[in-house]
C-alpha cells in the first residue's frame, strides 16, 4: 500500500514538470527583461552612463545577497512563493519606471536587484521537485534560455515600445508580470511548495558561511565556485562592453555591431537548448565546462584581436563566426553549471548551494564592470585579462573534479 501511494505521489509530482518548467523559464525571462529593459531605456531616457554603471552594481550587489538567503528564504517560504515575489519585485520596478521623475531609477533598481538574487536558485529548488534525477541536468539547463529570451524580447521590442512613451513599455512589462505572479500563485503549482515545506529540514544549515564551507570541502568545488565567479565576469563583459568594443575600438557601425551583439545572443540561446539536451543523457556536464573555459580564452582572444576597420578589417562572415562561437560559450556554461550542483547538493541542498554560487558568481559580476572602468579605452586588455582567468578556472576543473579524474582513470 506505501509503494502504491508513493507510486501515485511520484506521477503527480512529474505531471507538474513541464507547467513547472515552463512557468520557471519565464520567471527568468521576465528578471531579464526588468534588467536588460532599464539598459535598454537608458539612452532614452536621458540617462547617463555612469549613473547607469552605479545602477547595476547596485543591482549585482543586492542580488549577491538575495542569492545567499535563497535557501533560509525557499525553506520558510516555499520556493514558489520566492520566484513569485521576485516576479513582483519587477512588476513594481516597472511601475515606477512608468514615472517621468528621474529619481524613480535607484528604488526601480533597489527592486530589481531584490528579484535577481533569490530567482535562480527559487526556480532550481522548485524543478528538482518535480523531475527525476535522470532529468535534473536538462531541465535545469533548459530553464536557464529564459535569459536569452529575455534579453531578446527586451532587445527587440521595448525600443519601439518606448519610443512613443515610457509607460507604454514598462507598463505592459508591470501586466506580464502581474499574470505571471497569478499563474504561480493561482494553480496547482503552488502544491510544490506544499511537496518541499513537507520535507525535513536540511541539516546543513542555508546561511552563506556554512554553505561555502561545506561547498569547500567538497571536492572539485573550489574549482567551479571560481569557474563561476571568471565565467560570469566575461559574461557580463560581452553583454555589456561589446557593443562598445565594436563601435568604438574597431570601428564598426552601430546597426553591424548591434547586429554582431544580437549573433551572440542568438547563440547564447542555442547553446543552452542545445547542451540541455545533451546534459539529459551524459554524467559529463563537468567535462564540459572545464573545456569551455580554454574555448571562451581562444574565441574572446581571436575576437579582441580583431583588427580595426581602418586597417581594413577581416570578412563580414568570420567575424559573425566569433561572435558566433564567443556567444555560444560564454552563455552555454549556466545552465550545465547549475545541473552540476544540483547533482552533487541533492534536492535538500539545491537552493542554498546554487544560491551561494551564485553569490560567488556576483563577484565577477561586480568586478568586470570595475575593470572595463578603470581601463579606460584599452578595452582589448581587459577581454585578453577575463580570457586568461577563464582558461585558468577551466583547468583547474578538468584537473580537481572527481568525475573526470574517475572517468580519466577508467580510460586508462
Amino acid at each position: 500500500m506505501t509503494e502504491r501511494r508513493s507510486g501515485t505521489k511520484a506521477r503527480k509530482d512529474h505531471a507538474l514538470l513541464w507547467p513547472a518548467l515552463l512557468a520557471m523559464t519565464a520567471v527568468q525571462a521576465i528578471v531579464a527583461v526588468g534588467i536588460f529593459g532599464l539598459g535598454i531605456a537608458a539612452p532614452l531616457i536621458g540617462l547617463p552612463v555612469s549613473q547607469l554603471g552605479w545602477l547595476n552594481a547596485l543591482i549585482f550587489a543586492l542580488g549577491a545577497v538575495g542569492a545567499a538567503q535563497a535557501g533560509t528564504l525557499c525553506q520558510r517560504w516555499g520556493a514558489i512563493r520566492v520566484a513569485a515575489g521576485c516576479v513582483f519585485c519587477v512588476l513594481l520596478a516597472s511601475l515606477l519606471l512608468c514615472l517621468p521623475a528621474s529619481l524613480a531609477v535607484w528604488p526601480a533598481a533597489l527592486l530589481l536587484g531584490l528579484a535577481f538574487g533569490p530567482e535562480t536558485p527559487a526556480s532550481s529548488a522548485s524543478l528538482v521537485r518535480v523531475c527525476t534525477p535522470a532529468q535534473r541536468s536538462w531541465v535545469i539547463a533548459l530553464r536557464q534560455t529564459g535569459n536569452q529570451w529575455g534579453a531578446m524580447a527586451a532587445s527587440l521590442c521595448l525600443p519601439w515600445l518606448l519610443a512613443n512613451s515610457r509607460s507604454s513599455g514598462f507598463g505592459l512589462i508591470a501586466l506580464l508580470c502581474l499574470l505571471l505572479t497569478a499563474s504561480l500563485l493561482l494553480t496547482r503549482l503552488r502544491s510544490i511548495d506544499a511537496i518541499q515545506l513537507a520535507e525535513p529540514a536540511p541539516d546543513l544549515s542555508q546561511a552563506l558561511r556554512p554553505t561555502l564551507a561545506a561547498q569547500w570541502r567538497t571536492a572539485g568545488m573550489p574549482a567551479l565556485l571560481a569557474l563561476a565567479a571568471s565565467y560570469a565576469a566575461m559574461q557580463i563583459a560581452v553583454n555589456g562592453f561589446a557593443f562598445s568594443f565594436l563601435v568604438s575600438t574597431l570601428g564598426f557601425a552601430p546597426a553591424l555591431a548591434g547586429a554582431l551583439l544580437a549573433c551572440a545572443q542568438g547563440a547564447g540561446l542555442l547553446a543552452r537548448i542545445l547542451l540541455s539536451a545533451w546534459a539529459r543523457n551524459t554524467d559529463s556536464t563537468a567535462l564540459a565546462l572545464g573545456l569551455m573555459g580554454p574555448g571562451i580564452a581562444l574565441s574572446i582572444g581571436a575576437v579582441s584581436g580583431l583588427p580595426g576597420q581602418a586597417g581594413g578589417g577581416l570578412p563580414l562572415p568570420l567575424i559573425f563566426a566569433l561572435m558566433f562561437l564567443s556567444g555560444f560559450l560564454v552563455s552555454g556554461w549556466n545552465g550545465l553549471l547549475l545541473a552540476e550542483l544540483s547533482r552533487l547538493a541533492g534536492p535538500a541542498r539545491t537552493a542554498a548551494w546554487t544560491g551561494a554560487t551564485m553569490s560567488v558568481s556576483y563577484t565577477g559580476l561586480l568586478a568586470a564592470p570595475l575593470l572595463f572602468a578603470l581601463a579606460g579605452t584599452h578595452l582589448r586588455y581587459c577581454y585578453l585579462f577575463l580570457a586568461l582567468l577563464c582558461a585558468a578556472s577551466g583547468l583547474a576543473v578538468l584537473l580537481t573534479h572527481p568525475t573526470i579524474r574517475r572517468q580519466a582513470g577508467a580510460r586508462s
